[in-house]
C-alpha cells in the first residue's frame, strides 16, 4: 500500500525509483520481486513483465537464463531500463517496449510466455482495460502458463479496513498534492481473472491484508473467441454536483470519470467518433455540445487532466486512445475508419500508430468543445474554431480554479487573527488576482513577473500619495501593505503567462536556466520546449495538418492556397505541428 501511493511519485522520477521504492516499501518490493525469480523464473523459459518500469525483474530474470520482454508506456522509465540492461551478458534476452497493456494484442503471438507478471498496474486500469487485459494474457501464455499479480487492495476486515483508510489517507493526499494523480485497491480481482477461465493459485496478503500477491494458472479450457461487446457507459453517471464544484476550484488537481464508450442520441454505423480526455469538466461540456446529435463519444484514460495539459504532459498520449479504441470495440460498431480527435492533443497524438494498430484514420476537430456540432456539419469550420481562447471569461475561470485552495488555506492562516483580517486578506487576494489576469493584455511587459511588477510599482506609488495625505504617525505602517502588495502579486504573476495566455510557462523555463530538472511534480524543466519553428517549403506539400493544430494561429493560407508561417512571435514550441507533419517539414530550431 505505501509504496504503490509514493510510486506515483517516483515515476516522475525514474534514476531515483529503485532506490526509493524499496526504501519506502521497507524492502517489500524487493521482496516480492525475488520470490517471484525463485518460485517463477527458471532458465530457458519466457517472462513478460507488464509495467516493467526500470526493469529489476527482468534483469533478475535474464540473470537465471530466463527470456524477457517488458511493457511499460512511460518512456523516461523504459530509458532507465534500457541503461540497467546496457552492457550485460544477458542484454540479448531482454527486449522493451513502450506501448500500453492494450497493444499486447498485437505484439505477440498466441502462446507466447511460460510466465506473464504484472506488478502495481492492474490498479491503474479501469474496468473494460482490465477485462481486455485479461484475455490477452489468456492468450499468450502458454498451456499451463502462470499469471502473477501484485497489486494493492481492500481489506476485507472492517477492522483492517479502517485501519487501513487511516494511514492511506494522508499518503494518498499526499501523493494527490504533489504528483497529480490518485491510485486506487482493486477489489474482487480473483473473481475477474476466475471469471475469465484461470485458475486461481495463490494469494498472499501483506500487513493488514492491503496489498495481494495472487498467482493463477492459464487453462486449456480458457474461451479463444472474442469477447461480447462492452456495453457503454450510462452519461448520467458523470452528473456529479462534487465533482463539477470541484472543477472550478481545483485546476491544479486531477478529476477523472471512468474512461469508455458513452451513446449520444442513437448513433449507428455511419455516426461519428468523437474522442476525449477523461476530465470530467471536459467530457460534461462534450456530452453538452453533442445534444442533440448521434454520436459515439469515446472518453480515453488521461488521469483526469483536461486535454491540453494531459496531451504535453504526457498523459493523454496514442496509447490512451489506443486503450479506449480497442476496449470499447468501435471498429466492430461502426461502417467507415474515421476518428475526430480535440485538437489541443495533437502535440501527444501519433496518428500513424493509431492507424498501424486499429485502422482507424484520425483527425482533429476543433478547439472547443461547443463548435463540434457545427464542424460536423461541415469540415471546413475547423479553420474558423481551432486557435485557444484567452477571452476575459477564459481568464476570470482561471482565476477561480487556479487560486482557489490557495485562498482557502490562507484564508484560514488569516482568520487565526479574526474576521477582519480574513475580510482584509481576502479582498487584497481576489482583488491582485482581478487586476493581473483581467488585466492582462493592457499591463505592461512581456513577462507575467514583469507585469507583476510594474503593477506593484503602481500600486505601491498609489499607496504611498494616499498616505501621505495622513497624518506622519501612520507612515511606518505602510511597509505592511507593501509586503502584501509584493508578495500576491508575485504569486499571481508566477507562471502568469502560461496559465491565461498560452505561452512557454516562465517557471519551466526559469528552472531550466538555473539546471534544475523539477519544482515537485507540477514543473519540469524537461517538459520545456524552446525555438523558432522553421519550415521547409521545399518538404511542405500543404496538407494543412500545421494549420489544423496551431492553437496560436502561426499558420496562415497564402493567396496561393499554401500554408505559410505568419505570426512566428506567437509559436511557444508546443511542438503540435511538428508532430503531425508527415513529411518532417517543420522543426524546431
Amino acid at each position: 500500500m505505501f509504496s504503490y501511493i509514493f510510486m506515483k511519485v517516483l515515476e516522475s522520477r525514474p534514476s531515483r525509483y529503485d532506490r526509493w521504492i524499496d526504501l519506502l516499501s521497507f524492502g517489500h518490493s524487493a521482496s516480492t520481486r525475488k520470490q517471484i525469480i525463485t518460485d517463477y523464473i527458471r532458465p530457458g523459459i519466457s517472462v513478460l513483465d507488464i509495467g516493467c518500469g526500470t526493469g529489476s525483474l527482468l534483469v533478475d530474470a535474464a540473470a537465471v537464463g530466463a527470456k524477457g520482454c517488458g511493457l511499460d508506456i512511460s518512456e523516461n522509465m523504459l530509458s532507465e531500463a534500457r541503461k540497467k540492461i546496457r552492457g550485460l551478458a544477458a542484454e540479448d534476452r531482454i527486449n522493451l517496449y513502450n506501448a500500453g497493456i492494450s497493444e499486447i494484442d498485437s505484439l505477440f503471438e498466441t502462446n507466447s510466455f511460460d510466465v506473464v507478471v504484472s506488478t502495481l498496474v492492474f490498479s491503474e486500469l479501469y474496468a473494460e482495460e482490465r477485462t481486455f487485459a485479461l484475455h490477452q494474457i489468456s492468450r499468450v501464455l502458454k498451456p499451463d502458463g502462470k499469471l502473477i499479480i501484485a497489486v494493492e487492495v481492500t481489506p476485507k476486515s472492517p477492522v483492517k479496513r479502517l485501519i487501513h483508510f487511516l494511514i492511506r489517507l494522508p499518503l494518498a493526499l499526499l501523493t494527490y498534492v504533489i504528483a497529480q494523480t490518485g491510485t486506487r485497491p482493486c477489489n474482487d480481482l480473483q473473481a475477474e481473472i476466475s471469471s475469465l477461465g484461470f485458475t486461481v493459485l495463490s494469494e498472499k496478503l501483506s500487513f493488514l491484508d492491503s496489498f495481494l500477491v495472487l498467482t493463477a494458472e492459464s487453462s486449456p479450457d480458457l474461451p479463444d473467441g472474442p469477447l461480447s461487446l462492452p456495453r457503454p457507459i450510462d452519461s448520467e453517471n458523470d452528473i456529479s454536483i462534487s465533482k463539477t464544484i470541484w472543477d472550478f476550484i481545483g485546476r491544479w488537481f486531477p478529476n477523472p470519470v471512468e474512461p469508455g464508450l458513452r451513446l449520444i442520441g442513437n448513433p449507428n454505423r455511419n455516426s461519428p467518433v468523437i474522442v476525449t480526455a477523461n476530465f470530467h469538466l471536459t467530457v460534461r461540456r462534450v456530452e453538452r455540445a453533442l445534444h442533440g446529435e448521434n454520436v459515439f463519444l469515446l472518453v480515453a484514460p488521461s488521469n483526469g487532466i483536461n486535454v491540453w495539459c494531459a496531451s504535453c504532459g504526457g498523459e493523454f498520449t496514442s496509447h490512451s486512445i489506443l486503450s479506449v479504441l480497442k476496449t470499447s470495440r468501435i471498429a466492430e460498431r461502426i461502417d467507415h475508419h474515421r476518428i475526430i480527435l480535440p485538437q489541443f492533443s495533437a502535440p501527444g497524438i501519433d496518428r500513424k500508430l493509431l492507424k498501424t494498430e486499429t485502422g482507424l484514420v484520425a483527425v482533429f476537430g476543433p478547439a472547443y468543445a461547443r463548435d463540434i456540432p457545427a464542424y460536423l456539419k461541415s469540415a471546413p469550420s475547423l479553420y474558423k474554431h481551432n486557435q485557444a481562447d484567452f477571452s476575459f471569461s477564459f481568464r476570470m475561470e482561471m482565476l477561480l480554479s487556479m487560486n482557489f485552495i490557495i485562498w482557502m488555506a490562507a484564508g484560514a492562516i488569516a482568520s487565526f487573527s479574526g474576521l477582519k483580517a480574513l475580510l482584509n486578506f481576502s479582498l487584497a487576494f481576489w482583488g491582485a488576482g482581478f487586476l493581473l489576469y483581467a488585466g492582462y493584455p493592457l499591463l505592461p511587459g512581456n513577462s507575467g513577473w514583469l507585469k507583476a511588477l510594474y503593477l506593484s510599482a503602481f500600486e505601491i506609488l498609489l499607496l504611498i500619495l494616499i498616505q501621505s495625505l495622513f497624518p506622519a504617525e501612520l507612515a511606518e505602517s505602510i511597509w505592511r501593505p507593501v509586503l502584501v502588495i509584493l508578495f500576491l502579486n508575485m504569486w499571481f504573476g508566477f507562471d502568469l503567462r502560461g496559465i491565461v495566455a498560452g505561452s512557454q510557462s516562465e517557471a519551466e523555463a526559469l528552472l531550466q536556466k538555473t539546471g534544475l530538472k523539477s519544482l515537485s511534480h507540477l514543473y519540469s524543466a524537461t517538459a520545456v520546449r524552446t525555438g523558432l519553428i522553421h519550415q521547409d517549403t521545399q518538404l511542405c506539400h500543404n496538407c494543412r495538418f500545421c494549420l489544423m493544430v496551431c492553437p496560436k494561429g502561426v499558420y496562415a493560407l497564402t493567396p496561393q492556397n499554401e500554408v505559410r508561417i505568419v505570426e512566428q512571435d506567437e509559436c511557444f514550441a508546443c511542438g503540435a505541428c511538428v508532430k503531425q507533419c508527415d513529411v518532417n517539414a517543420l522543426t524546431l530550431l
